[in-house]
């Protein structure tokens, strides 16, 4: 499983939801409309979190971050 550090930009958000449409295991829409990490749990990790991502994971990372029309995310491998 590759480790991936996924990065949010919370000054770049501009609540597009993208990525939690496609990954809602993975990101979710806080309470100030700003793009949040969450953990392999489910728990929001806040604007930067590392993972162990599974194959499927980091496929849908990479989704996310293509998808983000502000640009916000970005993933370090």
């Amino acid at each position: 499983m590759p480790k991936l550090t996924v990065r949010i930009d919370p000054t770049l958000c501009i609540t597009a939801a993208n990525c939690s449409g496609i990954a809602p295991d993975l990101f979710h829409i806080n309470e100030e409309g700003i793009a949040e990490v969450k953990d392999r749990s489910g728990a929001p990790q806040g604007y930067e979190c590392t993972l162990d991502a599974t194959e499927v994971e980091a496929v849908l990372i990479d989704e996310a971050v293509e998808s983000c029309p502000a640009r916000a995310i970005s993933v370090e491998r």
